[in-house]
């Protein structure tokens, strides 16, 4: 049974209990968004950058023996290897679908990416403050910077130029922006449970931070474990919440010392 959407208690006040947990599993998987949840958010997807104490941890983390880190991302895994740069974790680009180096879209899907992306430059453009990023496997339409008022508008007009792609084309909805991603791409969810049913890790107790509601899918496939909401309250599926990416790298130097 999935776990009700509600305002996630603040994980400080209940580490104890995590830690207990932390104490007592002889595997651990500490699964990640990136955006938002170990970096800031900027203003554009190439500005972001990894905080040192943050990198430092996770690589400490990656080289515990009892730990697996993975990092789940609509970025391209090419770019989550640059901008975190820590041998020893898993990377998973375009929401979980892309693993490794060379992975190939079907034809028509490469297609119809094309096809939409013409149809957004066309009727998109004139929306003050959205742009359209080409991810060449996906398209990231950013309202980062687009008006309130115009968000809604330009979601629904999204959603009406999709139409005739729908049996090749899906979106994601995010917080900040949308995503159109071909169909073959699940979704964060699924990366999670086939990533966690994995002989090594189907008994581990699994982490998963994220902060956008693309991650939701993920903290319901963790509700075993420990979901964790990362920004600003609002209702979610996770199980507790912490303010930002400052408070996840606080969060990584806790979890190691319960380690020892």
């Amino acid at each position: 049974m999935s776990q009700s959407v509600h305002m996630a208690p603040g994980l400080a006040a209940n580490w104890a209990r995590v830690a207990a947990q932390i104490r007592s599993s002889h595997r651990i998987a500490v699964l990640f968004d990136f955006d938002g949840t170990l970096v800031k958010i900027a203003p554009r997807p190439d500005q972001v950058r990894l905080a040192p104490i943050t990198r430092r941890a996770l690589g400490r983390l990656a080289r515990h023996p009892r730990v697996t880190i993975a990092v789940i991302s609509g970025r391209r895994r090419s770019e989550l290897l640059r901008l975190i740069a820590v041998q020893g974790i898993r990377y998973f680009g375009l929401y979980g679908w892309e693993s490794r180096r060379g992975a190939m879209l079907p034809v028509s899907a490469v297609t119809a990416l094309r096809k939409m992306r013409e149809q957004l430059s066309i009727h998109l453009s004139p929306i003050g403050g959205l742009w359209t990023e080409d991810k060449h496997f996906s398209l990231s339409v950013h309202l980062l910077d687009v008006s309130l008022l115009e968000q809604g508008s330009a979601r629904r007009k999204l959603r009406s130029l999709l139409l005739p792609y729908r049996k090749t084309l899906r979106a994601i909805d995010n917080l900040r922006d949308v995503e159109i991603v071909p169909r073959c791409i699940l979704g964060k969810g699924m990366v999670v449970q086939h990533l966690l049913a994995r002989p090594e890790l189907c008994h581990a107790l699994s982490f998963y931070f994220g902060d956008d509601l693309s991650d939701e899918p993920a903290f319901e496939a963790v509700r075993k474990g420990i979901s964790i909401r990362v920004g600003a309250a609002r209702p979610t599926n996770a199980r507790y919440s912490i303010r930002g990416p400052a408070a996840v790298a606080a969060v990584l130097t806790k979890l190691e010392a319960a380690l020892t």
